[in-house]
């Protein structure tokens, strides 16, 4: 007997179990998406749902958004290039950094990650409210640092994506955090604010 076998026969006994198994459409058998030995011609997206989004399908970028006397609220966008659907759970990552391939500046973003699952069809864009903090502008003791732009690791990603911003931080020992951002939300315009 199969491992996937065995799988729905306790799945139809943990029913009959708890509320009969019949013969009527919601007493099909219980598929899973864990199997035993499967390969990628076994599983199925319509079983799981969309897959993650992954960095070479998505587009990053900051998109318009307010200032205030603490710093400015900019909705950090994530739009799906891919054919088919994507998700995304939690917070990005987001460091200031010199340039693209350079080297970061100060602290990452305190991030709140605690956020729905966004599911992104073809062409759809959600974002993550992100603040830059002013305060490196106004601290007198801050040994400014011209920014070049942000590194950003979507979440679930290791690969990180270069989104062009210039600002200011400051070197250490006042080094911030000067950046923090929340969990990616459906909609283009989130700013957190």
């Amino acid at each position: 007997m199969s491992h996937t076998t065995t799988i729905i026969i306790g799945s139809c006994l943990a029913v009959a179990l708890f509320g009969g198994c019949g013969s009527g459409p919601a007493d099909r058998p219980v598929t899973t998406s864990v199997t035993a030995g499967a390969t990628s011609a076994d599983t199925r997206s319509d079983v799981t749902g969309p897959e993650r989004c992954l960095v070479p399908a998505l587009g990053v970028s900051l998109g318009p958004g307010d200032n205030d006397m603490r710093g400015a609220h900019l909705p950090l966008r994530f739009t799906n290039t891919a054919s088919r659907a994507c998700t995304l759970h939690g917070a990005p990552g987001v460091s200031y950094v010199t340039g693209e391939g350079g080297e970061q500046i100060g602290l990452p973003a305190e991030r709140d990650t605690d956020g729905p699952v966004v599911t992104l069809a073809p062409g759809e864009t959600a974002s993550a409210g992100l603040f830059l903090s002013s305060a490196p502008r106004k601290t007198p003791d801050c040994d400014q640092v011209a920014v070049g732009g942000l590194r950003v690791h979507p979440p679930g990603n290791t690969e990180p994506v270069f989104v062009d911003h210039e600002g200011t931080a400051c070197a250490p020992p006042l080094d911030g955090p000067f950046l923090e951002v929340g969990p990616v939300e459906p909609g283009a315009d989130n700013t957190g604010a």
